[in-house]
Protein backbone atom coordinates (compact mmCIF):
# COMPACT_ATOMS: atom_id res chain seq x y z
CA UNK A 1 0.00 0.00 0.00
CA UNK A 2 1.34 3.43 -0.92
CA UNK A 3 1.45 5.88 2.01
CA UNK A 4 1.78 8.90 -0.28
CA UNK A 5 -1.86 8.63 -1.42
CA UNK A 6 -4.33 10.72 0.59
CA UNK A 7 -7.17 8.90 2.29
CA UNK A 8 -10.32 10.17 3.93
CA UNK A 9 -9.83 9.96 7.71
CA UNK A 10 -13.53 9.19 8.24
CA UNK A 11 -14.43 6.49 5.72
CA UNK A 12 -10.85 5.53 4.65
CA UNK A 13 -11.77 6.06 0.99
CA UNK A 14 -9.24 7.02 -1.67
CA UNK A 15 -11.94 8.79 -3.72
CA UNK A 16 -10.96 12.40 -3.09
CA UNK A 17 -11.77 15.24 -5.45
CA UNK A 18 -11.08 18.93 -5.63
CA UNK A 19 -14.34 20.89 -5.35
CA UNK A 20 -14.31 23.99 -7.55
CA UNK A 21 -17.39 25.32 -5.75
CA UNK A 22 -15.88 25.31 -2.27
CA UNK A 23 -12.18 25.31 -3.12
CA UNK A 24 -11.42 22.34 -0.88
CA UNK A 25 -10.47 18.71 -1.18
CA UNK A 26 -13.66 16.69 -0.61
CA UNK A 27 -14.27 12.96 -0.09
CA UNK A 28 -16.65 11.67 -2.76
CA UNK A 29 -17.99 8.90 -0.52
CA UNK A 30 -18.92 10.70 2.69
CA UNK A 31 -18.60 14.39 1.73
CA UNK A 32 -15.97 15.23 4.36
CA UNK A 33 -13.77 18.27 3.71
CA UNK A 34 -10.21 16.95 3.78
CA UNK A 35 -8.41 20.26 3.20
CA UNK A 36 -9.52 21.72 6.52
CA UNK A 37 -8.33 18.62 8.33
CA UNK A 38 -4.91 18.95 6.74
CA UNK A 39 -4.66 22.65 7.57
CA UNK A 40 -5.96 22.51 11.16
CA UNK A 41 -3.23 23.89 13.42
CA UNK A 42 -0.61 23.26 10.76
CA UNK A 43 1.13 26.48 11.78
CA UNK A 44 1.82 25.03 15.23
CA UNK A 45 3.35 21.85 13.87
CA UNK A 46 5.37 23.72 11.25
CA UNK A 47 6.87 26.07 13.84
CA UNK A 48 7.50 23.25 16.31
CA UNK A 49 9.33 21.13 13.73
CA UNK A 50 11.26 24.12 12.42
CA UNK A 51 12.49 25.05 15.90
CA UNK A 52 13.33 21.43 16.70
CA UNK A 53 15.30 21.14 13.44
CA UNK A 54 17.21 24.34 14.17
CA UNK A 55 18.02 23.18 17.70
CA UNK A 56 19.71 20.10 16.32
CA UNK A 57 22.01 22.19 14.12
CA UNK A 58 22.80 25.03 16.48
CA UNK A 59 21.42 26.84 19.50
CA UNK A 60 18.46 29.04 18.59
CA UNK A 61 18.18 32.53 20.00
CA UNK A 62 14.47 33.07 20.57
CA UNK A 63 14.74 36.74 21.38
CA UNK A 64 16.60 38.06 18.35
CA UNK A 65 14.95 40.84 16.36
CA UNK A 66 14.31 38.83 13.19
CA UNK A 67 12.42 36.12 15.05
CA UNK A 68 10.31 38.66 16.95
CA UNK A 69 9.46 40.56 13.76
CA UNK A 70 8.43 37.36 11.97
CA UNK A 71 6.39 36.24 14.97
CA UNK A 72 4.63 39.61 15.26
CA UNK A 73 3.80 39.52 11.55
CA UNK A 74 2.36 35.99 11.84
CA UNK A 75 0.31 36.96 14.88
CA UNK A 76 -1.05 40.06 13.12
CA UNK A 77 -2.07 37.99 10.07
CA UNK A 78 -3.61 35.28 12.25
CA UNK A 79 -5.72 37.77 14.18
CA UNK A 80 -6.96 39.32 10.91
CA UNK A 81 -8.11 35.88 9.78
CA UNK A 82 -10.04 35.29 13.02
CA UNK A 83 -7.53 32.99 14.66
CA UNK A 84 -6.54 32.74 18.33
CA UNK A 85 -2.97 32.46 19.54
CA UNK A 86 -2.64 30.09 22.49
CA UNK A 87 0.53 29.67 24.51
CA UNK A 88 0.98 26.73 26.83
CA UNK A 89 3.06 26.78 30.00
CA UNK A 90 6.15 25.65 28.07
CA UNK A 91 5.98 28.80 25.96
CA UNK A 92 4.95 27.00 22.78
CA UNK A 93 2.45 29.04 20.80
CA UNK A 94 -0.19 27.54 18.58
CA UNK A 95 -2.65 29.23 16.28
CA UNK A 96 -6.18 27.87 16.41
CA UNK A 97 -9.48 28.97 15.00
CA UNK A 98 -11.85 31.22 16.90
CA UNK A 99 -14.64 28.92 15.76
CA UNK A 100 -13.38 26.23 18.16
CA UNK A 101 -13.79 28.65 21.06
CA UNK A 102 -17.27 29.72 19.95
CA UNK A 103 -18.47 26.18 19.32
CA UNK A 104 -17.53 25.09 22.84
CA UNK A 105 -20.15 27.53 24.14
CA UNK A 106 -22.97 26.42 21.84
CA UNK A 107 -22.09 22.71 21.77
CA UNK A 108 -23.79 22.24 25.15
CA UNK A 109 -27.12 23.17 23.58
CA UNK A 110 -29.06 19.97 22.78
CA UNK A 111 -31.02 21.62 19.99
CA UNK A 112 -27.80 22.71 18.27
CA UNK A 113 -26.43 19.16 18.50
CA UNK A 114 -29.58 17.85 16.84
CA UNK A 115 -29.33 20.48 14.11
CA UNK A 116 -25.67 19.68 13.48
CA UNK A 117 -26.34 15.91 13.35
CA UNK A 118 -29.03 16.40 10.72
CA UNK A 119 -26.45 18.27 8.61
CA UNK A 120 -24.71 14.91 8.02
CA UNK A 121 -27.65 13.89 5.81
CA UNK A 122 -26.73 16.65 3.34
CA UNK A 123 -23.31 15.93 1.76
CA UNK A 124 -23.22 19.19 -0.21
CA UNK A 125 -23.73 21.25 2.95
CA UNK A 126 -21.51 18.94 4.98
CA UNK A 127 -18.60 19.50 2.59
CA UNK A 128 -18.36 23.18 3.59
CA UNK A 129 -15.64 24.48 5.91
CA UNK A 130 -15.98 23.94 9.63
CA UNK A 131 -17.04 27.53 10.26
CA UNK A 132 -19.67 27.41 7.51
CA UNK A 133 -21.06 24.05 8.68
CA UNK A 134 -21.61 25.42 12.17
CA UNK A 135 -23.10 28.61 10.72
CA UNK A 136 -25.55 26.63 8.56
CA UNK A 137 -26.56 24.48 11.54
CA UNK A 138 -27.07 27.51 13.79
CA UNK A 139 -28.96 29.37 11.04
CA UNK A 140 -31.34 26.42 10.59
CA UNK A 141 -31.81 26.24 14.36
CA UNK A 142 -32.77 29.92 14.56
CA UNK A 143 -35.13 29.46 11.60
CA UNK A 144 -36.77 26.50 13.36
CA UNK A 145 -37.29 28.72 16.43
CA UNK A 146 -39.34 31.03 14.19
CA UNK A 147 -36.88 33.86 13.53
CA UNK A 148 -36.98 35.58 10.14
CA UNK A 149 -34.22 34.92 7.60
CA UNK A 150 -32.58 38.30 8.24
CA UNK A 151 -32.66 37.92 12.03
CA UNK A 152 -31.32 34.36 11.77
CA UNK A 153 -28.44 35.55 9.59
CA UNK A 154 -27.72 38.45 11.95
CA UNK A 155 -27.75 36.26 15.09
CA UNK A 156 -25.61 33.58 13.44
CA UNK A 157 -23.04 36.08 12.22
CA UNK A 158 -22.81 37.66 15.69
CA UNK A 159 -22.54 34.32 17.46
CA UNK A 160 -19.93 32.68 15.21
CA UNK A 161 -18.23 35.77 13.73
CA UNK A 162 -19.20 34.68 10.22
CA UNK A 163 -19.67 37.32 7.56
CA UNK A 164 -23.33 38.02 6.80
CA UNK A 165 -22.48 38.19 3.09
CA UNK A 166 -20.85 34.75 3.19
CA UNK A 167 -23.87 33.27 4.93
CA UNK A 168 -26.28 34.93 2.47
CA UNK A 169 -24.25 33.58 -0.47
CA UNK A 170 -24.36 30.04 0.93
CA UNK A 171 -28.12 30.30 1.51
CA UNK A 172 -28.70 31.70 -1.98
CA UNK A 173 -26.48 29.11 -3.67
CA UNK A 174 -28.05 26.10 -1.89
CA UNK A 175 -31.53 27.52 -1.35
CA UNK A 176 -33.48 24.29 -1.92
CA UNK A 177 -31.14 22.17 0.22
CA UNK A 178 -31.17 24.64 3.09
CA UNK A 179 -34.97 24.89 2.97
CA UNK A 180 -35.20 21.10 3.13
CA UNK A 181 -32.64 21.08 5.94
CA UNK A 182 -34.60 23.72 7.92
CA UNK A 183 -37.76 21.63 7.60
CA UNK A 184 -35.98 18.50 8.86
CA UNK A 185 -34.57 20.41 11.85
CA UNK A 186 -37.98 21.90 12.65
CA UNK A 187 -39.66 18.46 12.49
CA UNK A 188 -36.97 16.85 14.63
CA UNK A 189 -37.22 19.57 17.28
CA UNK A 190 -41.01 19.32 17.39
CA UNK A 191 -40.87 15.51 17.75
CA UNK A 192 -38.32 15.40 20.56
Amino acid sequence: MNDNILRCPYCKSYRLAWSNETGYLVCQNCGAVIQTLIDDNSQYFYEKNKIRHQKNREEVLYYNEDYNMILEDKIRKAIKRGKIIKTNYHGISSISSIIDEKVDKINDNKDFKISYQILNDFPVLKSRTKRNKYAIALYALYRSYGYSKENSILLTSKELKVSKITLKNIIRKHKDLINEYEIKVRKKLLNK
